[in-house]
């Protein structure tokens, strides 16, 4: 889990998560001391929490979990809602709380993903999208890209990040998150809420009222293009040389989310493996040495162990939201 202050290299949490992952490996039922999510451990049943209520959403395409405030006084316009159960838990753990914004702010710091929506009777727009990315990412084979090329992909990407729904990009944690949340610690306030663009630049997913009122809502973010999210990890689209007919190569200076988010060193917070891989990449392209990765290289790269990583996120995963439906919901 995302314990900040954690020292994972000492000998003890060492040894206790290679028993982990020996377990893991051989399929064998952790031992409830190391489990507290297991039927025979007690600790966290134990906890009285009664801070947040915590509904599953089921209607919605990828279920999420609502996190309903207890106290009225911290109730908003908007919801919160993430997209694991194992951040529900992180947040009974830790007693986090007791406002929206305090949850906010704990998951921003660690680079754990949420949302916020703010929910409409109204239909969607239909208005189209203003542009946002006017820089050209296509490159001719020539392309030769260095230190300065990376010091003007960082300019055009912070230029991008003053818009207002680029908030979207800090909500998704992982990799957008760690790119963009320099050019967020003066603005962190716009992560408390859709933005005031969110119908514009925002998207709206349709559920039937519960209620007898026959009403649809639609609930409303704002949400990152493709052209957005390749602008921020640093894309370029370069021509192969081809007699036959023209083709492109897709070379990026950080991996796009989409791989990053199933390498083994994404585990649902931006942890320590994280940041390390994070400044030695940085250090190696600022000095001149990396060069941006084709999506085949970004993969290899980032393999690691990853099916092991895999096996233990899901097994975490899994138990935590057994664990809410049976003590939390």
């Amino acid at each position: 889990m995302a314990e900040k202050d954690a020292q994972l290299q000492d000998e003890d949490n060492v040894a206790s998560i290679r028993y982990i992952f020996l377990h893991v490996k051989e399929a064998t039922p952790l031992p409830p001391a190391l489990w507290d999510l297991h039927d025979s451990n007690e600790s966290l049943k134990k906890v009285s929490y009664t801070t947040f209520r915590f509904v599953y959403e089921a209607k919605f395409t990828l279920p999420v979990y609502s996190i309903i405030p207890s106290n009225k006084r911290y109730i908003r316009s908007w919801t919160l809602v993430v997209p694991h159960a194992t951040t529900v838990l992180q947040v009974v753990r830790n007693n986090w709380g007791p406002s929206l914004e305090d949850l906010i702010g704990e998951f921003v710091s660690l680079g754990i993903p949420f949302f916020t929506l703010a929910l409409s009777s109204s239909p969607p727009h239909t208005l189209p999208r203003p542009e946002t990315v006017f820089d050209n990412l296509s490159r001719l084979s020539s392309f030769q890209p260095n230190a300065y090329t990376y010091k003007t992909y960082e300019l055009q990407r912070d230029d991008f990040l003053r818009h207002p729904h680029a908030r979207a990009a800090l909500l998704r944690g992982g990799i957008l998150w760690r790119l963009c949340k320099a050019s967020f610690e003066e603005r962190i306030g716009l992560v408390n809420g859709p933005s005031s663009d969110v119908r514009l630049f925002g998207e709206a997913k349709r559920f039937p009222s519960s209620t007898s009122d026959g009403l649809t809502w639609s609930a409303w973010d704002d949400i990152l293009t493709d052209d957005e999210v390749d602008l921020i990890c640093g894309v370029y689209y370069v021509a192969v040389e081809d007699d036959r007919q023209k083709q492109w190569t897709t070379l990026s200076w950080w991996p796009r989310p989409n791989v990053f988010n199933k390498c083994s060193l994404w585990t649902g917070y931006w942890n320590t493996s994280c940041e390390f891989w994070f400044q030695r990449r940085l250090d190696s392209i600022r000095c001149g040495e990396a060069r941006p990765s084709k999506t085949a290289e970004w993969k290899g790269a980032l393999r690691y162990s990853q099916n092991k990583t895999r096996l233990l996120c899901n097994l975490t995963e899994e138990a935590s939201a057994l664990f809410i439906s049976k003590v939390l919901g």
